[in-house]
Order: structure tokens, then C-alpha cells, then sequence
């Protein structure tokens, strides 16, 4: 019964936070040359990527989804022709905070693969960030679904000009998270990302924000033998804060 009350008031906490907020809304969206996550080449060629964030105080809910341009990966997915339709969709519940200059999220993602034929999965995370030069951040996801383990990633902004920022980060990965996704039974390091972006403003809130991007996988062991180890890229976003 203890439990019960301390849940019930948390939720009522909760409830009543939101009640009080104002929602704001983040819309985004994405060309790219090519889709890579975690230094994984997952479409070699064009895609179109749209998130839609809704904000209540410091809970977010946002919907992420990508959507392949070409017919690429048609012979690796259950359906042969996935020009125009969305492959992937994240659905992300975040709560955020902040101490002193210490940034704090909590979050939970669920990854469905329509299409394709992929296992559905779920990461819960924990990120760090500080509010200080170079803005470094760490962020701990935990997989609960098919793969199971840990990825981890560490980052920092490196501002160059006042509209041309560059930004660096950096993956591992433990035994079990890298046997599912690269093939190798050992904890390594598993990849490192740079981007070169800037950020113009486009009228009416909205901002075009285009990145070169350079990725590689950092392991040897990490999907040995296999094409697309590293990856040069480019995108533009096209978002609006309301």
C-alpha cells in the first residue's frame, strides 16, 4: 500500500506539471545521401527523414521515421521496392531536467522496422550533458529488446565560426550489443562520427541547418570483411520550433 500511494502521487505530480505547461512543438525534416547509424551503412543512397516532437514542460514525445528515396536495399528487404515508404519508425518518451549546469534525460525508444524484416526493439537511455565550452555529453542506452546489452556514446560541439560549429562523438559498445549488430563477441569501441554544419534562418521560425558528415567503424572486428566501413554523407534539415 506504501508503494501504491507514493506511485499515485508521483503520477499526480506528473499529470499536474503537465496540466500547468505550455506544449510547444519541433517539426524536421531531413535529406541525406545516405542513412548511417552507429557506423552501420544502412541505405547507401538517398532518404528523407521526418521527426514531429511534442513538448509538455519537461516530458517530450517525439515520432521519428525514415523513409527510403531508391529501391537500394529492395533485395535485402521483405518488400522489394521500399522507394517512397517509410522503413523505420522511433517512437522517443523522454523527461529532462536540469541541476546547475548539468543537463539530465531519461528516455525510452521503440524501433519498428515496417517492411523490412527486422526484429522490432527497445532502448531505455540515460544522457548527461554539461552546459560549458565544447558542451560535452555522454548518453547510456540499454537495448531490452532483441539484441539486449549496452551502447554508449560520448560528444562535444566544437564552435568555429559564429553559424559553422563542428561536432565529434564517439561509440562503444559491450560484448552482447556488439555480437547482435557488428558480429563480434568483445567490448570495443565501436564507431566515430564528425559533422560540419551551420544553421541559416530561412523566415517564419524556420531554419535550414546543412552537415557534411564523416563516419567509421573503429573495430576491424566489427563487421569484418564487409563494404561501407566508413562513409563521407551529406544532409540538409529543414525545422521549426513553435
Amino acid at each position: 500500500m506504501r508503494w501504491y500511494r507514493i506511485t499515485a502521487t508521483a503520477i499526480l505530480c506528473l499529470f499536474a506539471g503537465l496540466a500547468s505547461a505550455q506544449p510547444g512543438t519541433n517539426l524536421s525534416f531531413t535529406l541525406s545521401s545516405k542513412y548511417v547509424s552507429r557506423g552501420v551503412n544502412t541505405v547507401n543512397n538517398w532518404v528523407m527523414q521526418k521527426s514531429t516532437e511534442l513538448h509538455f514542460g519537461n516530458l517530450t514525445a517525439s515520432l521519428w521515421g525514415n523513409m527510403d528515396l531508391t529501391n537500394h536495399n529492395g533485395s535485402a528487404y521483405t518488400r522489394s521496392k521500399p522507394a517512397g515508404t517509410f522503413t523505420e519508425w522511433n517512437l522517443v518518451l523522454e523527461y529532462a531536467t536540469t541541476w546547475r549546469s548539468l543537463q539530465v534525460a531519461l528516455g525510452w525508444i521503440e524501433y519498428q522496422y515496417p517492411g523490412t524484416g527486422w526484429e522490432r526493439t527497445r532502448e531505455a537511455y540515460l544522457s548527461l550533458s554539461v552546459d560549458a565550452p565544447l558542451s560535452p555529453n555522454v548518453t547510456i542506452y540499454r537495448d531490452t529488446g532483441v539484441a539486449g546489452g549496452f551502447y554508449a556514446t560520448a560528444g562535444v560541439e566544437v564552435p568555429i565560426q559564429r553559424s559553422l560549429s563542428m561536432s565529434a562523438q564517439v561509440g562503444w559498445g559491450c560484448p552482447k550489443f556488439n555480437a547482435y549488430y557488428y558480429g563480434s563477441e568483445s567490448a570495443s569501441w565501436v564507431d566515430a562520427t564528425f559533422g560540419l554544419s551551420t544553421t541559416l534562418d530561412a523566415g517564419r521560425g524556420w531554419q535550414i541547418k546543412p552537415t557534411l558528415w564523416f563516419s567509421t567503424l573503429l573495430d576491424r572486428r566489427l563487421l569484418a570483411d564487409q563494404p561501407n566501413r566508413q562513409n563521407v554523407w551529406f544532409s540538409v534539415e529543414l525545422c521549426r520550433a513553435q
